[in-house]
């Protein structure tokens, strides 16, 4: 199976403040023996390190440990893809489901690849399902 992880589904795995998107241990389980391939466009980097940062910032992480969460998930077994290609289709997702453009290139992506869309993010789930491409 291949999967797109968004950065709500991916940052749940070290900061547990929520459930985990359906079947994405699972999912996981599977990248991990190498029978399923987890994609994520190039944005997941620097969203999740978005999210390290304000939780630094907030007083919820330490230095140390922002920086080892952070040299944890660019660890992560994910393959990333450039945004260039994505952009238009990710425009015309964000018009058609009252989404952001960055919400959308998870979309278009998973659109692109064939690939289910695991994520945390309600709005953008149900969008998913109405494209067919979620788990």
């Amino acid at each position: 199976m291949i999967g797109v992880v968004d950065t709500s589904a991916l940052i749940r795995l070290f900061i547990p403040d929520g459930p985990l998107p359906e079947g994405f241990d699972d999912f996981l389980r599977g990248v991990e023996r190498s029978l399923n391939t987890a994609l994520g466009p190039e944005l997941l980097l620097a969203e999740t390190a978005n999210v390290v940062n304000k939780k630094r910032k907030s007083g919820e992480l330490s230095k140390e440990e922002s920086e080892q969460l952070l040299a944890d998930l660019l660890s992560m077994p994910i393959r990333l893809f450039p945004h260039r290609p994505l952009l238009p289709r990710a425009l015309e997702l964000a018009g058609e489901h009252n989404l952001t453009v960055y919400d959308t290139l998870y979309l278009a992506l998973a659109e692109d690849r064939g690939a289910v869309l695991y994520s945390a993010d309600q709005r953008l789930l149900k969008a998913a399902a109405q494209l067919r491409v979620m788990p």
